[in-house]
């Protein structure tokens, strides 16, 4: 078990529960915080200081003022492709009649999924696929690309970069909301022009 202090922050599903579960058997200390985007900033958030932070499934943005107490890494799990930052990757993917989709894993830096990628797990899009599948699957594939790099901090190696670019586009809750409300197969592009 790792010396190290983590600080782990997740949503509120099984998928964060287990990545959780899998740092508390890896660090001596994790301090585990579940969040829904609505719910009230969590108050540790403003006093914590450690080695580590990693976020899975999380849509609380971190602040700088955090991410100034890390001592080594701060590292997020984002569970769509570095196309999509933000929000609503499932949905403008389907929309977008894609036939892969992935996660990401990168380095946390102030600019909201920007840093540095250190691994994309990609897989196919199914067949008549809906978005409520997609959003468990890649939970499925997030959860495994979690234990793949913790494993890797854990033996002391060095974390890979990937050879990916984020796309240039944030898709934020507002362009989510008019997305579903407006039940169109609209790409993002074109969603993007409309709310600008």
């Amino acid at each position: 078990m790792l010396p190290e202090s983590v600080l782990f922050v997740g949503d509120g599903s099984r998928w964060s529960r287990l990545a959780s579960d899998y740092l508390q058997s890896t660090f001596s200390k994790v301090d585990s915080i579940f969040w829904d985007h609505g719910g009230p900033e969590p108050g540790l958030v403003s006093t914590w200081s450690g080695d580590h932070v990693f976020c899975f499934k999380a849509d609380l943005v971190l602040r700088p003022e955090l991410l100034s107490r890390v001592r080594q890494l701060a590292i997020n799990f984002h569970p769509c492709p570095p196309r999509y930052r933000g929000v609503g990757g499932y949905y403008y993917a389907i929309a977008d009649h894609l036939s892969e989709f992935g996660v990401t894993c990168h380095h946390i830096v102030q600019k909201l999924d920007a840093g540095q990628i250190i691994k994309v797990q990609r897989f196919p899009i199914a067949p008549g696929e809906i978005p409520e599948r997609l959003i468990d699957r890649a939970a499925a594939y997030l959860l495994l690309l979690f234990y793949e790099i913790v494993h890797l901090i854990q033996s002391r190696a060095t974390l890979p970069v990937a050879d990916e670019r984020w796309g240039t586009q944030l898709y934020t809750r507002k362009m989510l909301r008019e997305f579903l409300q407006t039940g169109t197969l609209d790409t993002p592009t074109a969603m993007a022009g409309k709310l600008a």
